[in-house]
């Protein structure tokens, strides 16, 4: 399949879920549902698929991806809180531009790049990347949320964050250790339980990227751009500083095989995640800001990452 062909693979159900959402078929509650749907339902039966087909050598892998993902998430949270003041002296403003651009869609929009970029292979390696994606998310949410508030966030707060953390983290983490132990204890699935596995898992990644395309918002404004671009420019392309030095960071501790330096440099490049807008809720913040920087940095990233895809298969030749 030819790079133009994986873009319209990718753009094909993005476009289809912008467009049913310009025809009123789809509102708030039922985009609600579809993303629910899919975090909830379809995406551990894809997680439990792949890894329980993987090789199993290639779970030593888990922990350079890992380790290359908080890494890169630290490092994204403390360029967002040091560089906020050039991008608004408003504090709404520069709160929302940290709280959207600190964590990118690595386990959503992610996975579904990556799977067509580089097949099974690829999405097990963005599995392992994003295995510690809820902690991480919450936790570095957290303590930025802790910074840009001066330190107010209350009881309830942390309560509401822990809750998620249970809610959200629990059902990949079990799944990931799950079939882990059966692909290594070789436990063989019964034949109507791997198909209705295998037809649960293959509407996931369409089903992802169908509801990225219903989530966008393009009314911004226009004491919001500035905010909009840095964000945008930030995830989808000074991102790859990150990336380079995460792996580098991890090379050095670890064996990095070529596909997981591939995964890392493309996910360091992903847009805004889409959960981003959780922590709004807890500090003084402008959704629309918070919108705007989810929904642009994921359309200019549409161009960018197959852009960003051939220079990474052109630099890994040499």
């Amino acid at each position: 399949m030819s790079l133009l062909e994986l873009v319209l693979v990718i753009n094909f159900p993005i476009f289809l879920g912008w467009f049913f959402k310009q025809l009123k078929i789809f509102k708030d509650p039922e985009i609600s549902a579809i993303r629910k749907f899919v975090i909830k339902v379809t995406v551990p039966f894809i997680i439990f698929r792949n890894l329980y087909h993987a090789d199993i050598n290639d779970v030593s892998q888990m922990i350079p991806s890992s380790t290359a993902f908080f890494l890169m998430s630290v490092m994204f949270t403390a360029a967002v809180y040091f560089t906020r003041k050039k991008v608004s002296d408003d504090t709404s403003i520069s709160n929302s531009f940290c709280i959207a651009t600190f964590m990118g869609n690595y386990g959503y929009l992610g996975w579904g790049v990556l799977y067509y970029f580089y097949g099974d292979l690829g999405f097990t390696r963005a599995v392992f990347f994003t295995v510690l994606f809820w902690p991480a998310f919450l936790l570095l949410g957290f303590l930025l949320s802790v910074l840009l508030s001066g330190g107010s966030l209350n009881r309830h707060s942390a309560k509401l964050i822990l809750s998620a953390l249970r809610d959200n983290a629990l059902t990949p983490i079990i799944m990931v250790a799950l079939a882990l132990f059966m692909n290594y204890s070789e436990i063989p699935l019964r034949p109507w339980l791997s198909k209705s596995i295998d037809s649960f898992a293959s509407i996931t990644i369409p089903a992802i990227l169908f509801s990225v395309g219903v989530s966008f918002s393009f009314i911004i404004k226009k004491n919001y751009v500035k905010a909009v671009i840095s964000g945008t420019v930030i995830r989808v392309a000074f991102g790859m500083v990150f990336g380079i030095a995460s792996y580098l960071i991890v090379s050095l501790m670890f064996n990095v095989d070529d596909i997981t330096k591939k995964v890392i440099l493309l996910e360091s490049v992903m847009p805004s995640a889409a959960i981003s807008p959780f922590f709004s809720d807890f500090i003084h913040s402008e959704k629309e800001v918070v919108s705007g920087i989810l929904t642009f940095s994921t359309l200019v990233s549409l161009v960018t990452l197959p852009l960003w895809y051939s220079v990474i298969e052109k630099w890994s030749a040499f």
